[in-house]
């Protein structure tokens, strides 16, 4: 409540607001205000220093004939202002905004029903990875839906099927932020995230997390099943049991079956030893 009420102090209904945040909470904390406030939330890597491009480009992009889509105002945190604002040079007035500097304790409450609400919820951004970053519009309806379509699809009997989320997948990503963040939430299920750094120095606590919980499900790309195998031991799995895991999603990347199949027998021969 406390981010949308800063947010109504410098917006108007359908501004578009960059999140720039690091992996943690401040970052779902900032999107979850921006669409509170009946704004739309653009999710975007943290720029890092030297290396500001696909932030730069995606914050300058625009849909043809259709008005600009370059966000005046951005959400970080304290440490990240500075970087935030050397990739937003080509924007003249930008309005960065820190979510870890405000009140959110404050009492303060929040009424969201005196703002119009656009349909689009959020801006997604393509990686950025072969070309420049293209923007998705994707609506609240489209986020319902797809959570909707995800349960069916992945569960015979979705009808009271609980799930816990396990997820290292970076929030700006369309997989981490669906599969880790909105689906959990639109589900009133639990959500356990951790760092995409925390996995890629650690991958073993992906692997532990999965046999920590009951009932999870989680998703990668294709690498990351490779990593796990490679970097988890017989030690990092010693006691712990997979089998209560209901599904892992491969995605995001080129799905390789012989990797599948590795990933695979290197799980069940961890559980059998």
């Amino acid at each position: 409540m406390i981010v949308a009420e800063e947010l109504r102090i410098c917006g108007a209904s359908g501004d578009r607001v960059a999140i720039l945040a690091p992996q943690g909470l401040d970052y779902i904390i900032a999107f979850l205000g921006v669409l509170q406030a009946g704004l739309i939330a653009v999710p975007l890597p943290v720029p890092q220093f030297g290396h500001h491009e696909r932030v730069s480009s995606a914050l300058r992009s625009s849909l043809p004939g259709r008005h600009s889509y370059d966000p005046r105002r951005s959400l970080t945190r304290s440490q990240n202002v500075r970087h935030t604002r050397a990739a937003r040079r080509a924007n003249l007035q930008p309005i960065v905004v820190a979510v870890d500097s405000l009140d959110l304790d404050s009492p303060r409450e929040f009424d969201a029903t005196r703002y119009a609400h656009p349909g689009t919820a959020y801006l997604q951004y393509t990686s950025g990875s072969t070309r420049e970053p293209a923007g998705v519009v994707v609506s609240h309806n489209n986020v319902i839906t797809n959570c909707a379509q995800m349960m069916s699809d992945y569960f015979e009997d979705p009808e009271g099927v609980s799930a816990t989320s396990v997820s290292w997948l970076p929030f700006y990503h369309d997989m981490g932020l669906m599969q880790g963040v909105l689906m959990p939430m639109v589900n009133q299920d639990t959500a356990v995230l951790l760092s995409p750094v925390s996995f890629l120095t650690r991958p073993a606590r992906w692997m532990q997390l999965l046999a920590k919980y009951r009932g999870t499900v989680s998703a990668a790309p294709n690498f990351g099943f490779e990593l796990a195998m490679r970097r988890t031991s017989d030690d990092d799995m010693a006691g712990l049991d997979l089998g209560d895991v209901r599904l892992i999603i491969s995605g995001s990347e080129r799905v390789n079956a012989a990797t599948l199949n590795r990933f695979h027998r290197a799980v069940c021969s961890l559980q059998l030893q």
